[in-house]
């Protein structure tokens, strides 16, 4: 794959590292016993869209380094055997060679042999004795390993942001729903339209003090440090309308069985949305499942406004799609119910 192709890959989560070979990398590795710098392999990842992701990659990488290494000392090691071996052999047949000329009384030619002997085992011991530091430290590590971070992170907890952010938002939404009825009136109303939009307000406006005091609290408590504070904020505010407005939804055309459903739908989502680990290592359902739900879409978009800097346009267009939906939605039941009498 091209590189520019790879990094544009890894920079909208359709892959989670990038390794780059160099194009020396046989001809340095052939040359090894004489070389004085490692083999540089670096290794691209981005923990600003998956910070386990990263974090599995780097060890993995880690146990890869070592694996190469290993096996590479092992072939050069067996590669010096090996060249050992003839030389001894070289060696052996050079003794015997002076062996048979001295027996014959060639004493001159048999000194002339022991003396070229003598050399080629003096320039061989000077060869092993002039190796440099650095060269022993390439021999000792041949590759070295490079990570680089498409969007570094300050921590673990700022990758994991979004994930339990999202998790909080929906919570919030159900455990508001199941303690108080949206479809209880409290007043007689000539338009269900402004019974709808009395109740409506006022739960809005609950929710949006909710949202603004989980970010107050991992703001000021955390110190969650995003790349766009105000459109993370702003985005928040958003998720938890959409959030709202789908619960209160199926809560008020299926009473409290809607919101017990919305429960089991949030830990589905949870399930689905590839919050903790890489979405590719569950089944095929939850793969299937995964681009269109409303945690994922809220995820992605916190992903951008708190680590990666880059467009919610989208996300903010399918929640704000949510939102109008299902307020309609909600608008319809108080039209079917505009007759229900004041409690």
């Amino acid at each position: 794959m091209p590189m520019h192709r790879a990094q544009q890959q890894l920079a909208t989560g359709h892959v989670y590292l990038v390794l780059q070979i160099p194009r020396e990398a046989s001809h340095q590795l052939r040359h090894l016993p004489t070389a004085t710098r490692p083999l540089h392999v670096t290794y691209r990842t981005n923990a600003g869209q998956s910070a386990v992701a990263a974090k599995m990659g780097e060890s993995a990488m880690t146990k890869l380094q070592i694996r190469l290494n290993q096996a590479v000392i092992q072939t050069e090691q067996q590669a010096a055997r090996q060249q050992l071996a003839q030389q001894t052999r070289i060696t052996a047949g050079q003794l015997r060679q002076i062996a048979q000329l001295t027996a014959a009384n060639q004493g001159t030619v048999a000194t002339l042999a022991l003396s070229r002997l003598q050399t080629q085992l003096a320039r061989g011991a000077q060869a092993m004795t002039a190796v440099t530091p650095a060269q022993r430290r390439v021999q000792v590590t041949p590759i070295h390993l490079i990570q680089r971070d498409t969007h570094s992170l300050a921590n673990n907890g700022t990758g994991m942001a979004p994930y339990f952010m999202t998790i909080a938002l929906f919570v919030g939404c159900i455990t508001l729903n199941i303690i108080y009825d949206a479809g209880q009136r409290h007043g007689k109303y000539r338009y269900f339209a402004l019974a709808w939009l009395d109740k409506m307000s006022f739960l809005w406006g609950f929710v949006v003090l909710a949202a603004s005091a989980l970010w107050l609290g991992v703001w000021q408590v955390n110190g969650l440090r995003p790349v766009h504070p105000l459109a993370t904020y702003l985005f928040s505010l958003l998720i938890i309308l959409a959030f709202f407005s789908l619960v209160t939804c199926f809560r008020l055309w299926l009473g409290l069985t809607g919101a017990w459903l919305m429960l089991l739908f949030m830990i589905f989502q949870i399930g689905c949305s590839g919050g903790t680990y890489p979405i590719e290592l569950t089944n095929p359902l939850l793969r299937a499942f995964h681009p269109y739900l409303p945690m994922t879409i809220a995820m992605s978009g916190l992903h951008q406004t708190i680590s990666l800097g880059g467009s919610i346009t989208e996300q903010v267009a399918i929640l704000v799609g949510m939102v109008v939906a299902f307020s309609l939605g909600t608008l319809a039941y108080f039209y079917r119910h505009q007759d229900v009498s004041a409690e």
